[in-house]
C-alpha cells in the first residue's frame, strides 16, 4: 500500500527541519561555486598519507542536479517536439526514497512556479530522512510505494489519459530518471554548469598545465549516467573512474555503452579493481558526508586504487546542510 506523506502529518520536530530548508531557500544559488575539501587516507601499500578531494555537492539543497535542473526544465518545457507541454503545471517523477533525483525534479518545479508529485519505493516508516523532508521544503506531494515497480505504476496511473493510451495528460510531464532525457540536453546543460562553477578551483583545467600536471583523475558513482557524462564533457581531459549502481535497467546498458566508448573505467566491471574491502558506512564517516549505500560506494575503491591527488565528485548527501 502506497502513503501520502505531507506537512499535515508530520510532528514538530520534523516540522523544524523543513522550515530549516525552506530559510535556506531563500538565498540558495542554483549553480554556486564547486566546494573542494580534502580528506587525508593511509595508502596501505606504502603507508604514506594520501590527499584525496572530495567534491562536496552535498552541501547543495538537491545534489549536483541543483546545478542543472531550473534550466533543463525550462529548457524541456519549451522544447514540444510534437508534444503538447504548453499547459504542463504539474511534474511528476518516480524513484528511490533515498535518490536526489526525485529533489531535483521538484526544486525544478519549486524554481519555475510548478507543482511536483514524486512517487518512492522505500519504507515509509523510514522516511524521516534529509531527502523527504526537502521535498516537503519544497512542497511536493510525496507517496511512499513499498517497492520502486509500484512506485513507477502509480506514476503512470496518475498521468495517464485515458482518451490517448500511453500519453500523459497535458497538463503534466513525466520527468525522465536523474533528470536523464533521450536527446542529451541535460548532459549538455550540466557539463556547462559544472565548468562555470568549477572557475577558480582545482578544477579549473584552464589553470591547470596537463603537459607538466599529472592526469586529474575522478572517481563518481553512477546511476542513470548522466551526471558522469556531464563531468566526462565538462573535463574531456580527465580520466573517470565509476561505480555503477544497478537499477536502472536500459539506463545501466547505456552507461556501460557509453563507458566502453569513452574510456571511463566502471570499477566494480574490472579485475582491475578487484578485491575491494566491504563497504562499511561508519568508516566513510570518518572522512566526508555522503549518500549511505549510493554515493559512497565508490570510497572503498578509492582507499585502495586511488592516487594522491585524485578526486571523488560527491553528489549529494544524507546530513543536513
Amino acid at each position: 500500500m502506497c502513503n501520502v506523506i505531507n506537512n499535515k502529518n508530520i510532528d514538530s520536530n520534523r516540522k523544524k527541519l523543513i522550515d530549516n530548508i525552506k530559510n535556506k531557500l531563500k538565498a540558495n544559488k542554483d549553480n554556486p561555486k564547486l566546494i573542494i575539501e580534502d580528506v587525508k587516507i593511509i595508502d596501505n601499500k606504502n603507508n604514506k598519507v594520501k590527499i584525496i578531494h572530495i567534491v562536496q555537492d552535498g552541501y547543495l539543497i538537491a545534489g549536483t542536479k541543483q546545478r542543472v535542473a531550473k534550466i533543463f526544465m525550462k529548457s524541456i518545457l519549451k522544447n514540444n517536439n510534437g508534444e503538447q507541454r504548453s499547459k504542463v503545471d504539474t511534474l511528476l517523477y518516480a524513484g528511490a526514497i533515498n535518490g536526489f533525483g526525485p529533489v531535483a525534479c521538484a526544486y525544478s518545479a519549486y524554481k519555475l512556479g510548478l507543482k511536483s508529485k514524486v512517487f518512492l519505493g522505500g519504507d515509509v516508516n523510514k522516511s524521516n530522512i534529509r531527502q523527504v523532508n526537502t521535498l516537503l521544503a519544497l512542497d511536493s506531494e510525496v507517496t511512499i510505494c513499498p517497492t520502486y515497480r509500484e512506485a513507477r505504476e502509480l506514476e503512470w496511473k496518475t498521468s495517464n489519459n485515458p482518451n490517448k493510451k500511453w500519453n500523459t495528460l497535458p497538463n503534466y510531464y513525466v520527468v525522465p530518471l536523474g533528470l536523464n532525457d533521450e536527446n542529451g540536453i541535460m548532459i549538455e546543460l550540466l557539463s556547462k554548469q559544472i565548468k562555470k562553477a568549477s572557475k577558480g578551483t582545482l578544477l579549473d583545467f584552464n589553470k591547470i598545465n596537463l603537459s607538466v600536471d599529472k592526469k586529474i583523475r575522478i572517481w563518481c558513482v553512477a546511476g542513470s549516467g548522466g551526471i558522469v557524462a556531464s563531468i566526462h564533457k565538462a573535463f574531456p581531459e580527465a580520466q573517470l573512474f565509476i561505480y555503477l549502481v544497478y537499477g536502472g535497467g536500459s539506463y545501466s546498458k547505456k552507461v556501460v555503452e557509453w563507458a566502453s566508448k569513452n574510456n571511463v573505467v566502471i570499477v566494480n566491471h574490472s579485475k582491475e579493481f578487484s578485491n575491494v574491502n566491504n563497504y562499511n558506512v561508519n568508516d566513510r564517516k570518518k572522512y566526508y558526508s555522503s549518500v549511505e549505500h549510493y554515493d559512497d560506494l565508490i570510497l572503498p575503491y578509492v582507499k585502495k586504487y586511488g592516487k594522491d591527488g585524485d578526486f571523488i565528485w560527491n553528489v549529494a548527501s544524507d546530513d543536513y546542510l
